[in-house]
């Protein structure tokens, strides 16, 4: 009962607070005069050395929450700085939700650039003045990365002011040695897409070979970290897209000719990140802006999101190489007709796009997240957890956690590891998101016991991971905590639940587990 209350008084003042904030934010922006917000002027670029200043500052702003580092240099030697924003920056806690932003990957499309170092700002500036973002930066360890291609954007020249149609294309695009970045990743090659672990068969130095330095930096960033969720943002058009972006094996059709839908087996989960993303922007979802886009974009898109294949093929894109070479689920989000509009609109910008970046980011506490543990509780790396019926596996950290990204529904799960016997398999249930309020995954922890199994030495602790969010897990049980659903409200279920609920036929199970190929 008292989690309940809890529940029920935490989804209340997140509703309230959102209409406060909404009617606070547009007070300042509505005023076209006023370029001033969350202490910065949102009316300027900068070049890219105010860039690095400014998310410098923020690290010496608020040190216990936010610090910078860097993934690589650019072709002309420029760094490629990131911030990192969590309410423990230095160290991440268990099961804590590694989410990233990428910006201005074409160095023509400079809104992204903008947005995420606003949203930087705005989650620092706003830690103690809203609970929604408190509730964020808390629970989350936000890695933000406003420009991939600054060497284009320092070649860029910005539209003038309420240009329609903008202009589309520039040599600003492509990165000093001429190539698209997001064409530029390695493709997915087999219909059959598991993750591929290039990082952990030594390969990945093979398959950075012959890319653009940028790529390759990225590359390593995205292989090196367990990160859960992210977005790629563009311009040119005012879309959420979602893999794939082209078909495997397939060609680019650039003149957009009959592109037909290529679907992951995520699709359900991909949609309903693109549709959280477009309802929050009232520009994207109602395609209120589509006539400054150049004729030929696609526009109008319908509730404003698109799989990719469906709008046109692109091969080497990024958002196909995070989904299938990690565990990171990564959507594309086009926010401007107007690549490099001037200045003086992105106070608008900001303001369409402000709490579809909140709600976006939100959703890396949905579906599940766990731990993997052996027999003495010890995270167990690289281990693999399946959903039935979704070809698309996730692996363990090093810690041994596991994050699945899942809409509501009803799921069995399994977990398996080299030299360990499988997991039995577990039934999990994930209830409707209230709109508006932030997630709070499903908790499950698999414990798998050694093939070959060794007395554990009476004098050996068992690990802290056993405690998990001040619960005991009970040694050599697989453990299930539903934080979604108190004991009143799941009692409450108890009749319906056989009729949603599959029933597990652990034959099935057990065969759609040991089917994965370990490496």
């Amino acid at each position: 009962m008292r989690t309940a209350l809890i529940l029920i008084f935490f989804e209340t003042w997140c509703l309230i607070e959102a209409n406060i904030e909404n009617k606070i934010f547009e007070g300042i922006i509505d005023n076209n005069t006023n370029c001033f917000n969350d202490g910065i002027n949102l009316c300027e670029y900068g070049d890219h050395d105010s860039l690095i200043r400014n998310l410098e500052k923020l690290s010496e702003d608020y040190p216990g929450f936010a610090r910078t580092g860097s993934i690589g240099k650019s072709v002309l030697g420029q760094d490629l700085r990131f911030i990192v924003i969590s309410k423990n920056v230095q160290e991440r806690d268990i099961l804590e939700p590694m989410v990233k932003l990428v910006g201005n990957m074409h160095g023509d499309e400079t809104v992204g650039r903008q947005l995420i170092y606003y949203f930087a700002n705005h989650l620092l500036f706003h830690y103690n003045t809203s609970n929604f973002i408190k509730f964020l930066v808390d629970n989350t360890e936000f890695h933000l990365l406003p420009t991939m291609n600054p060497d284009g954007f320092e070649m860029s020249n910005f539209s003038p002011q309420n240009a329609s149609p903008c202009t589309h294309r520039s040599k600003a695009r492509k990165n000093n040695n001429r190539v698209d970045l997001n064409r530029n990743f390695p493709r997915v090659k087999s219909e059959n897409v598991k993750n591929l672990h290039l990082l952990q068969r030594g390969n990945l130095q093979l398959l950075q070979r012959g890319r653009q330095i940028e790529t390759q930096s990225v590359m390593k960033w995205i292989m090196t970290n367990p990160f859960v969720l992210s977005a790629n943002f563009h311009g040119g058009a005012v879309v959420a897209n979602y893999p794939w972006d082209s078909r495997i094996g397939g060609q680019e059709t650039v003149n957009r000719v009959a592109p037909r839908p290529f679907l992951t087996a995520d699709t359900k989960s991909f949609k309903e990140m693109a549709l959280t993303y477009s309802k929050y922007n009232p520009t994207m979802f109602q395609q209120s802006t589509s006539d400054r886009c150049v004729p030929g974009t696609g526009a109008p898109f319908k509730n404003g999101i698109t799989n990719g294949a469906a709008w046109y093929e692109v091969r080497g894109s990024m958002q196909d190489f995070n989904y299938g070479f990690s565990n990171c689920m990564e959507i594309t989000l086009e926010v401007s007709c107007c690549k490099h509009p001037h200045p003086q609109e992105l106070p608008e910008f900001w303001k369409n796009n402000m709490y579809s970046i909140l709600h976006f980011t939100s959703m890396a506490h949905m579906g599940i997240k766990g731990l993997v543990v052996d027999e003495n509780g010890e995270g167990i790396s690289n281990a693999i957890v399946k959903i039935l019926d979704n070809d698309k596996y996730v692996t363990t950290s090093k810690r041994g956690e596991f994050w699945k990204l899942l809409p509501p529904g009803n799921y069995t799960l399994a977990a398996k590891a080299e030299g360990y016997n499988n997991s039995d398999p577990i039934s999990v249930y994930i209830p409707e998101r209230q709109d508006g309020v932030p997630s709070m995954a499903a908790i499950k922890r698999f414990q798998l016991i050694s093939a070959t199994p060794t007395p554990r030495s009476a004098n050996i602790p068992l690990s802290p991971l056993l405690k998990l969010c001040g619960i005991q897990c009970p040694s050599l049980t697989t453990v299930v905590t539903d934080q979604f659903v108190d004991s009143t409200q799941r009692n409450a279920k108890n009749k319906e639940e056989p009729k949603k609920t599959k029933s597990i036929e652990k034959s099935k199970v057990t065969n759609f587990i040991d089917k994965i190929v370990l490496f």
